[in-house]
């Protein structure tokens, strides 16, 4: 998610919001770790520093943003990205194919 929005690891990972981008970068982010990778969100927000709620408030805001129809379709492309390589990650430790 870094290269998409040119925020780095740390940058997300920082407590407070920082910059706008910087926010969005990360509300991004949990959701695709939510939403694509699967994961909980209580586990998502540990991951960021962050509590459930943050993280659902970040779900949030990111499908009302998928509205429009330019950010759906970046969305759905770091969707599948992402499930891709979950899935590929867990098919080479045995789990899902």
């Amino acid at each position: 998610m870094g290269t998409v929005y040119s925020v780095s690891p740390y940058e997300m990972r920082t407590r407070g919001r920082g910059a706008r981008r910087i926010a969005f970068a990360r509300q991004v982010s949990m959701y695709l770790a939510h939403v694509a990778g699967g994961l909980p969100q209580a586990e998502v927000g540990r991951l960021f520093a962050r509590d459930r709620t943050t993280v659902a408030h970040a779900c949030m805001v990111v499908e009302d943003r998928r509205d429009d129809p330019a950010f759906d379709q970046t969305m759905a492309i770091l969707e599948f990205a992402m499930t891709a390589n979950v899935k590929r990650a867990l098919g080479s430790r045995g789990g899902l194919q």
